[in-house]
Parts: structure tokens; sequence; C-alpha cells
């Protein structure tokens, strides 16, 4: 009894296909398809590291950079995630939230660990370039992992407190402590008068 209740599964199974399908399945037919799907998917495979090969002789050559930096309405939670803001007039003392992606940055490796990282600094200027405040190494930055990992983001805010309505510059200054290089990130922004009209 027991074995008939276990055999009535498997037969409806089988069932649902043409008898062809059950035959294949015992015969191993199945398996030789299942062989040339994964020729395929190798062969696609080999093309897919070829071309990350290719990326990554690239990334060797780009000078180190930012391919986006803007201001955002709100922290991004990955890479890609972000949400333009519509304008760069900020009211007194609202925080400048930026997202930044930093590329060409380089490699230190341990074994098989690539480690890239870096510090920021930044600036406040105005439009015609004078410094009115500025902080080295307010924050830093670094990952490990198996693979060159390439997609990055920052996400940096910047609180000013106390400034008075006009035209500035927000400069940060990405720092690759590996490469020893630098890249400045200049955003130009305005903090609207208090009837909440520009200056």
């Amino acid at each position: 009894m027991m074995r008939t209740i276990l055999a009535a599964p498997l037969a409806a199974c089988l069932a649902l296909g043409p008898a062809a399908a059950a035959d294949d399945f015992w015969s191993g037919a199945k398996a030789k398809v299942g062989a040339g799907q994964n020729a395929a998917a190798g062969s696609s495979l080999g093309e897919y590291e070829a071309a990350e090969r290719a990326v990554s002789e690239a990334w060797g050559r780009l000078p180190f950079s930012t391919r986006r930096a803007m201001f955002v309405n709100r922290k991004a939670a990955l890479y890609g995630d972000y949400d333009r803001r519509g304008s760069n007039v900020f009211a007194p003392g609202e925080p400048l939230l930026s997202y930044v992606e930093p590329i060409g940055f380089g490699y230190r490796k341990s074994g098989d660990l690539h480690t890239f990282e870096g510090t920021i600094d930044f600036s406040i200027r105005t439009r015609t370039g004078e410094e009115l405040g500025s902080q080295k190494a307010f924050q830093t930055y670094s990952l490990t992992s198996h693979a060159p990992a390439r997609e990055f983001f920052l996400n940096l805010t910047i609180t000013l407190d106390g400034a008075p309505p006009g035209d500035y510059v927000l400069v940060f200054t990405l720092n690759d402590t590996v490469r020893k290089t630098s890249t400045p990130v200049e955003q130009p922004f305005t903090i609207r008068g208090a009837e909440g009209r520009a200056p």
C-alpha cells in the first residue's frame, strides 16, 4: 500500500508531458540537451570574461577622476541609486548632500584580494576662488574584495551653519592613497536669503 501511494505522484508528473519526454528522461537524451546548453553557457561566459578583462585594462589606463558628481535629495542606498536635486539653491542651514562616483582608482593586491582606499578633503570657496574654510581627510573610504570592485559611490554631506546668503563653490578633493593621486570635484551652489530668494 505504501509503495502504491509513493508511486502515484511520480506517474502524475510524467503524464504532464508527451510520452517522448518520459523516454528522453529514462534514456538520457535530456542529459545530452543539457550538455549542449552548458557548452553555450561556457562560450558566453568566456566572452563575458574576455570583455571583463578588456574593461579592467581600460580601467588601468583611466586617470583618477569622477564619472558622476551631483547634489541629491537623499543618500543613495547603492550604486546608481541617486536622486538628482533639481536645484543648487539651498536654504540657510540646509545640508548639502552629494553623490559621487569615483573612477580610475588603484588597487593594492594581497594574494587574491584587491583593496582600494582613500581620503576626502573639502573646502568652501567664493565664486572668485577665495577659500572660506576647509578640512583635510574629513572622510575616509576603503573596500577589499576578491574581484577588483569598480561600482563604487560616495554619499557626502556638508552642513554650513551660519553661512550668509551668497554664491559659493563646494570643492571635494578625493585622494587615492594607492595610486598617490588626487582629483577635485567642484559643485557651485547658492544659499538663498531669508526672504526665500537667492541674493
